[in-house]
C-alpha cells in the first residue's frame, strides 16, 4: 500500500491519499455526458472532469466519516436506500455537475461573469494544487491543471448565480410568508407499547385511561415544562407557519388548536384517533430564529425550482457504463500537521492567512472551513468549497 500526500492550497481541503491495488486505467478524455441545449447546440463533458469531481468529493467524506464507519463504508448501504454510499455520492456529483452546467448557461441573464481577478486567482490556485501534490495523489484524484481550473470556475459561477437567485427571492418574501410560531408539546402515544421481542402490544383500557389522566393533569398544570418532567415525559418543540392550513409533519388538529392560543397559554388535551393525546404550550408567537430558517428555506426552494426548470430545457445523457468505471478504490485522510515552537512564525502565518489567499491555508483545516462559510451557501454540509468560493470573495 502506497501513501501520497495531498497538500493544502486554496483549492482543496488538506488530505492524503492511500492508494489501493487494482486501480484500472480509463480514457479520461472519453465523453461521459452528452448535452443538447434548448437552441439545439451540442456539448459534452469528459469522464476525467466528472471523475475528479467525484474523487474530490470522496476525499471530503473520507476525512469526516472514515474514522466512524471504516474503510468499508463506500460499499455499504449506509442509509437503507438499496444502493451503496459510493453510488449515492456519485449520483449526487452528477446532479451537481448538471446544476453547475445550466447555471453557466444562464449566468449572463443575471449579468454574472468571472472577473479577471477571479480568473487569475483560480488559475494560480489550480497551478499551485498540481505542484503541491505528488504524482500518486494526482493520479488518485484524476486531476489535471485544466480540470482543476474548470472545476473551480464552474463552482464559482454556480455560487454566484445561486446567490443572485436567492437575493431576488428574498426581496419577494413578506413577513407573513415566513412567520413561524413555536409550540412545546407532549404526545401520550396510544398506539401501543413495544415488548422486549420488538412486537407492539396494545394498551389495556386501564392503561389508556391512565395516559389520558396524565395528559389532563399536564393540561391543567401551572408550569408545563416542570410538570412534564415530573411525569417522566419528554416535551418536544415544533414550529409551524402562522395561518397554515396543511402540514406534512404535525397533526392539523394540534396546529388548529395552537392558532387559537396566545404565547404562554397551554392547550386542552387534543385527542387524535390512532395517534394519542397531545398537550402543548405556545412558546413563541413569532419565533425569529424559526422564521429566518423558513425564509432561507423559501430561498432554497426558489433556487431548486429554477435549476429544475433550466434542466428541463436540455437533454442530459450519461454513459452509465463508462461512469461505472469510476470507483472509490483509493482512500483519503487528513495529513498530520507539523508542529512548530516558533510562536512568532505561527502568529505571522495566521495573520497572513487572514489577509491573503496564499497557500498558508495548509497550516490549519479551520482556515479552509471559515473561508467556505463566508463565501458560499452551497450544499450542506459540504465545507469543501476551497478557492472557488475564495475567488468569489475577491
Amino acid at each position: 500500500m502506497r501513501r501520497a500526500i495531498l497538500k493544502s492550497t486554496g483549492v482543496a481541503v488538506l488530505s492524503a491519499s492511500v492508494l489501493l491495488t487494482g486501480c484500472g486505467k480509463t480514457d479520461e478524455n472519453a465523453t461521459l455526458i452528452t448535452i443538447k441545449t434548448a437552441d439545439g447546440t451540442s456539448d459534452t463533458i469528459t469522464l476525467g472532469y466528472a471523475k475528479f469531481a467525484a474523487r474530490y468529493e470522496q476525499s471530503i467524506y473520507d476525512q469526516s466519516l472514515m474514522q466512524y464507519y471504516g474503510e468499508q463504508m463506500w460499499s455499504t448501504d449506509m442509509y437503507g436506500t438499496g444502493t451503496t454510499m459510493q453510488d449515492q455520492v456519485k449520483s449526487t456529483v452528477l446532479s451537481e455537475i448538471e446544476a453547475q452546467y445550466v447555471s453557466n448557461l444562464h449566468a449572463a441573464d443575471y449579468g454574472i461573469a468571472i472577473t479577471d481577478e477571479q480568473n487569475t486567482a483560480i488559475a494560480e490556485a489550480a497551478k499551485q494544487f498540481m505542484s503541491d501534490n505528488t504524482s500518486d495523489t494526482i493520479e488518485a484524484l484524476g486531476a489535471t491543471e485544466d480540470i482543476v481550473k474548470q472545476y473551480l470556475e464552474n463552482r464559482t459561477i454556480y455560487s454566484l448565480v445561486s446567490e443572485k437567485i436567492k437575493e431576488d427571492k428574498d426581496a419577494e418574501i413578506t413577513e407573513d410568508d415566513c412567520w413561524m410560531r413555536t409550540i412545546s408539546y407532549v404526545l401520550f402515544d396510544t398506539t401501543g407499547k413495544t415488548a422486549e421481542d420488538g412486537t407492539v402490544e396494545a394498551y389495556t383500557d386501564d392503561e389508556l385511561a391512565s395516559l389520558k389522566e396524565q395528559a389532563e393533569e399536564l393540561a391543567a398544570s401551572d408550569d408545563f415544562a416542570t410538570y412534564a418532567e415530573s411525569l417522566g415525559v419528554t416535551a418536544q418543540t415544533y414550529s409551524y407557519l402562522k395561518g397554515e392550513t396543511e402540514d406534512d409533519q404535525m397533526q392539523m388538529d394540534v396546529i388548529t388548536a395552537a392558532e387559537a392560543l396566545a404565547e404562554g397559554e397551554v392547550s386542552d388535551v387534543i385527542e387524535v384517533d390512532g395517534v394519542g393525546y397531545y398537550v402543548f404550550t405556545v412558546t413563541a408567537d413569532h419565533d425569529e430564529s424559526a422564521s429566518e430558517s423558513k425564509r432561507e428555506s423559501l430561498k432554497s426552494e426558489a433556487l431548486s425550482a429554477q435549476i429544475d426548470a433550466w434542466e428541463a430545457e436540455i437533454e442530459w445523457t450519461v454513459d452509465e457504463e463508462l461512469w461505472a468505471t469510476v470507483n472509490f478504490d483509493s482512500l483519503f485522510k487528513a495529513p498530520e500537521v507539523e508542529e512548530t515552537t516558533d510562536t512568532t512564525t505561527e502568529t505571522t502565518t495566521e495573520e497572513t492567512t487572514e489577509t491573503t489567499e496564499e497557500s498558508t491555508e495548509e497550516t490549519t483545516e479551520e482556515t479552509t472551513e471559515e473561508t467556505t462559510e463566508e463565501t458560499t451557501e452551497a450544499t450542506s454540509e459540504d465545507a469543501t468549497e476551497g478557492s472557488a468560493e475564495e475567488s468569489e470573495a475577491e
